[in-house]
Parts: C-alpha cells; structure tokens; sequence
C-alpha cells in the first residue's frame, strides 16, 4: 500500500492507494482517483471502510483544507449559527488549488508507484458535499462526484443549480442524507432533503446517472460508514454488488 503526505498552501493531503500489478498488455496500473475534503482527521477512516471486503485498486487523496467554512463554500453567507463566523465563500480558489496544485502531486506521486489515472471523482460529507455538487459544474477535472449529508441548503444554491447544468464530463453522481437531518431545529437547515432531491433531480435531467439514499439516523451518524457507501457507488459502475452497509 502507498502512504504519503504533503502539504500544499498550508493544506494537508494524505494519499493512500492500494497497488497491483499492471496487466500484460499495460506498463501502468489504472485506478480511480477519489479526492476527499475532509474536516478532520487524514482520510484513515473512510480509507479503511473502502477496503473493507476487499475492494479493488484505488487511491484517496484526503485534503484537510484551511478553513471548512471559507473554502468549501461557493459564495458568502452570513452564519447560520447563532454565534458563528459568517462562510467566506472561497471554492473558487479551493477548487484552483485542487487542479493547479494537489491533484498533480498526487498523481505524480502515484505516477512513482506506476499508477495512471483511469477516472477522477471528487467526494464530501457536509460543507465538502456541497463543493463536490457546485464543483461539477464548474470544471471537467471530475467524472463521478459524491454529495454525502451534503450542505445543500446553502443559500440560494438550488436556485444556481438551476441555471448551471454538470459539466459533460460528469457521468455519475450519488447524494444521500440521514433521514433524520430535515428535522433540525436550525431553520436555514430545514429544507436540506427537498433541496436536495431538487438538486439531484437536476444532475439526473442533464444526463448524469444518479442515486439518492436516505439513511438512519441525523447529520452526525456513521460519516464515515456513510462516505465510503457513497464512494463505493462511484466505483462500482452499477455492474458489481451494491455497496454493503
């Protein structure tokens, strides 16, 4: 297994792959790339929930950013928490950062290792489902995105979605909630699941082969359980098993 590490602008990615041999026909090992903001912590988790049972050759580029609230947020906003900082809206840069920066030192270091690239998919819990939802239809860099427990009663963000289709290049994209999480006392938060069955609606009218999932339990049940049940989606292509529990 690979394990390194770097630091990118004062951001902290840990890349994790399972190596194989390459085929016969083939120098270089291909795997799916997953990229993963993540709030805490270096991706060790959701990692060993993806390799359980087995799974196939992949790498997980975990990116701890340097503030949740600013750059995994599309636009400013004022707090939604009553004594908290307003969201700063920086995903532009973020997302500049993952394409100029992150993502072609992690392919270099797999590129050691004799790992190519066969797809790239972004993936994120909370504040980083909803950058992997408004990533997709700002650039081409990703062909699957994962919106798990994503914030996607951000303000004014159904209404963007709306008006801005996903990127061509996307070809799959999973969204789930806990079934619990509509019932927040945060009214902002209130309409995270119809919110998101609009924005899933939208990735499915353009194209995109999508899946939405209600699962036990509110916003801070199983996020690693339920991370990788979304990654897994991603990488089963619809022709394996569906992703166990």
């Amino acid at each position: 297994m690979v394990e390194q590490s770097f630091e990118v602008e004062d951001e902290k990615v840990t890349l994790r792959a399972t190596e194989q041999p390459a085929s016969t026909a083939d120098t270089w090992t291909r795997v799916p790339v997953i990229c993963l903001h993540v709030f805490e912590g270096d991706g060790a988790d959701v990692w060993q929930r993806l390799r359980e049972g087995g799974r196939p050759a992949m790498a997980l580029v975990a990116i701890a950013p340097k503030s949740w609230d600013s750059d995994l947020t599309p636009w400013p906003c004022p707090p939604v928490f009553r004594g908290g900082k307003p969201y700063e809206g920086a995903a532009a840069a973020q997302l500049d950062l993952l394409e100029r920066e992150i993502i072609p030192q992690a392919e270099a270091l797999l590129a050691q290792h004799g790992m190519v690239p066969s797809f790239s998919a972004l993936a994120g819990y909370s504040l980083a489902g909803l950058f992997a939802a408004w990533a997709a239809t700002q650039c081409s860099l990703f062909e699957r995105v994962a919106s798990v427990s994503g914030s996607l009663w951000y303000p004014d963000f159904v209404k963007y979605i709306a008006g801005n289709r996903p990127k061509p290049t996307v070809r799959r994209a999973y969204f789930s909630l806990g079934d619990a999480e509509p019932r927040t006392r945060n009214r902002a938060m209130r309409s995270v699941l119809e919110d998101t069955q609009q924005v899933a609606e939208r990735f499915e009218q353009s194209g995109v082969t999508t899946r939405f999932e209600l699962n036990p339990g509110n916003h801070f049940t199983d996020e690693n359980l339920r991370t990788a049940r979304g990654i897994r989606w991603l990488l089963d292509d619809g022709t394996n098993a569906a992703p166990a529990d």
